[in-house]
């Protein structure tokens, strides 16, 4: 499996939560989790991060942003 194809969306429901979430996984490692708590115009991104150099430490940031930021490293690769 290669691009694309590694990544799966699968919707879940968080009894916290009033809307579904959308878990982003890669290579069926789960990898972000998208909320719409705030609504559709600032949606959330939760990093999901087993790491312990994060010692549980929640990583949040507005979807539209990390949606900025990757176009931002996309073009930025592209250009060298």
């Amino acid at each position: 499996m290669s691009g694309k194809e590694n990544f799966e969306v699968v919707l879940r429901d968080r009894h916290e939560c009033e809307y579904l979430l959308a878990q982003v996984r890669y290579q069926n490692i789960g990898v972000c989790e998208i909320n719409r708590e705030k609504g559709t115009d600032q949606m959330e991104v939760e990093m999901l991060c087993n790491d312990p150099l994060y010692n549980g430490l929640e990583i949040r940031f507005p979807f539209d942003d990390f949606l900025e930021a990757l176009k931002a490293a996309k073009a930025a690769l592209m250009d060298r």
